[in-house]
């Protein structure tokens, strides 16, 4: 008998497990795909035999809880870690315009790192520092009821601050515009960031793909615990009397030897199998997709890991040396887009930023993430749900919960440790 049935085995199901697994629990850990990883992982790209990321993931100083997570299981080597927030942005001509924390002690390195940013000229600036010297004074009653646009131009935020600065930030932070986002999200996170010491501002890369670089970890850290992982098995339904899960039906079996169960997959999945009077109310969501484009060259002139593109249909681009990782949140007007459209739209844009021609070109993958994220909208601001459900022996996880933050890998992994202590 299992004390615990973990289903999904995304972030936030590994996080479940492991922190179970870490307190001597018994867990089982479901999982539909023959891969763990969810909405994170990465594949052996077989014409190139390269490893690719299904999207290129960032994780920043400030989630505390996914650093400790990957410390947790061993994976802490496999990430690559700033010394201070360095950002190297492009405009048209490849224009380099580095947003960099200065000398000296927090928060001051960060002012003086935003007086430097040069793609803004200085009375730009001094706007941009404004804004975040009154940020902690903004209302969170008032924020709730405004999207992101509507209070960057109230705080004095022209169109060239937002282009420079603000949507790549919001894109990267909540991959929605910020005509959808909610202010009152997007204050919280500017708060996480630049408000919670030197090291939250920085950017953490993976060292290889996804998958070698934490769900390989994860999976041995439960299994050496005494916990088992089932690939490819699919849940159809959760059976309950009264108010427990007493069963859970998948394509394989019929498991009735458990205590608790934990479900960490997406909300739209959780409420196909759901018994029918237990529903969780839905909050609304509305979802946003990320396009990914992997680019193979002859020969790569960046020098840099990543870059941030001002002004483009193209958010960001990774560098992993012979491949290029381009990448564009809120990509819902290009999801329907041929693969061929997407990519002459991705070659255009690398010849106008960095001087890329067609002929440096030698393949290509496009990658689509249609529901990738929840938009954080106010109208499910408060509608998330936490961890506990009408059924006394079933807590959720995921992204989607009531975290307080917005889809991202953080949330996903407080969210398995919220659900791992909630039946603890």
């Amino acid at each position: 008998m299992s004390d615990y049935i973990v289903i999904g085995g995304g972030f936030a199901g590994l996080s479940a497990a492991a922190h179970l697994s870490a307190s001597g629990k018994k867990v089982e850990l479901i999982e539909a795909s023959q891969k763990l990883g969810g909405r994170a992982y990465s594949l052996i790209d077989k014409p190139t035999g390269n490893i690719i990321d299904n999207g290129q993931h960032i994780i920043m100083g400030c989630y505390t809880n996914t650093i400790h997570f990957f410390r947790m299981i061993g994976a802490q080597n496999n990430l690559i870690f700033q010394d201070k927030l360095k950002v190297n942005f492009l405009e048209p001509h490849f224009q380099k315009r580095i947003l960099e924390a200065g000398p000296g002690v927090y928060p001051f390195n960060l002012a003086a790192g935003l007086l430097r940013y040069k793609a803004l000229s200085l009375k730009n600036r001094i706007l941009l520092l404004k804004f975040f010297l009154v940020l902690p004074l903004s209302s969170n009653r008032d924020l709730s009821r405004m999207s992101i646009y509507e209070w960057l131009l109230q705080e004095n935020q022209n169109e060239k601050i937002i282009k420079a600065f603000w949507e790549i930030l919001a894109a990267g932070a909540l991959n929605t515009s910020l005509h959808k986002g909610s202010a009152k999200v997007f204050k919280e996170i500017l708060l996480e960031i630049f408000f919670k010491g030197n090291k939250a501002a920085t950017i953490i890369l993976p060292k290889e793909g996804l998958t070698e670089s934490y769900c390989n970890n994860a999976a041995e850290f439960i299994i050496n615990r005494g916990g088992k992982i089932f690939p490819g098995e699919q849940v159809n339904r959760l059976n309950a009397e009264g108010n427990r899960v007493k069963s859970i039906v998948t394509n394989r079996r019929n498991i009735k030897d458990f205590k608790y169960v934990i479900s960490a997959v997406p909300f739209y999945s959780l409420q196909r199998v759901l018994p029918e009077n237990n529903l969780i109310t839905d909050p609304g969501f509305e979802y946003s997709s990320i396009l990914t484009v992997h680019i193979w060259l002859k020969n790569n002139k960046l020098d840099k890991p990543f870059y941030g593109l001002i002004d483009s249909d193209i958010h960001w681009i990774f560098n992993h040396g012979n491949h290029l990782t381009l990448v564009r949140s809120d990509a819902d007007e290009l999801m329907e887009k041929s693969k061929e459209a997407i990519f002459a739209l991705a070659e255009k844009e690398l010849f106008r930023y960095c001087f890329i021609e067609k002929e440096d070109i030698t393949d290509y993958r496009v990658i689509k993430e249609k529901r990738a994220t929840f938009i954080p909208s106010n109208e499910i601001l408060y509608k998330r749900p936490g961890p506990a459900t009408r059924l006394s022996n079933l807590a959720i996880a995921g992204d989607w919960t009531n975290t307080g933050l917005p889809s991202t890998i953080e949330s996903a992994v407080k969210s398995g440790r919220l659900a791992a202590e909630f039946y603890a």
